[in-house]
């Protein structure tokens, strides 16, 4: 799989180049920062803690532009992608933050405060229920990994008729991930309602 998502992502930095959100299969800039918007107010506490944050397959590094636009100062910020395009891209998009390539399944990533994900889940390559085996596995691992919080974004599976068929995306049951991440952390939120396609499910310890 990770060898076909790195060629896909390949394609898209080709076609599209390494600032536009069409790179990373967003829509706008709007929805990519309504995304931002959910993930870090539900699971920052403030804006004055000294904090480090995880960004799982961070892209372009658009994340990080937008703590900082938005007075995340006081957060460590690191950006880890398996494409390794993408890194050099984040890295030029914003020089001062840190970035580096890293598979977060198979590598040591250490422990942050924090560990995000947005949209990084959300492209499938695989046999449906074999990739949400491997999101199940990625939730663990974010909590696990995490001391304070852990929160990712996925496609609503009740609005895929909207969209069509299209084998790029993963479409999840919101119900289901629940379910799952309540057996992680009973400290577990869900958060629908600000796309009319989208989830946030955020765990805390």
């Amino acid at each position: 799989m990770h060898k076909e998502l790195i060629n896909f992502y390949r394609g898209l930095i080709r076609q599209h180049g390494g600032k536009s959100v069409a790179t990373v299969s967003y829509n706008s800039r709007e929805t990519q920062h309504t995304r931002f918007d959910i993930l870090i107010k539900n699971s920052v506490p403030n804006k004055t803690d000294k904090l480090t944050l995880l960004d799982l397959g961070c892209g372009l590094g658009d994340l990080y532009g937008y703590l900082q636009k938005n007075d995340y100062h006081n957060i460590d910020y690191t950006g880890i992608d398996i494409v390794p395009e993408m890194v050099s891209a984040a890295q030029r998009n914003y020089p001062d933050g840190k970035f580096k390539q890293a598979d977060f399944v198979l590598e040591d990533i250490g422990e942050y405060d924090i560990i995000c994900a947005s949209g990084s889940l959300n492209i499938l390559f695989d046999k449906v229920l074999n990739h949400a085996s491997y999101i199940q596995e990625v939730i663990q691992k974010m909590y696990q990994h995490s001391r304070l919080a852990c929160a990712f974004n996925l496609l609503d599976k009740d609005a895929e008729y909207l969209y069509g068929e299209d084998a790029r995306f993963y479409y999840a049951d919101k119900r289901y991930f629940l379910a799952y991440c309540q057996t992680l952390c009973a400290d577990t939120r869900l958060i629908a309602g600000y796309l009319v396609n989208d989830f946030t499910l955020v765990l805390k310890h």
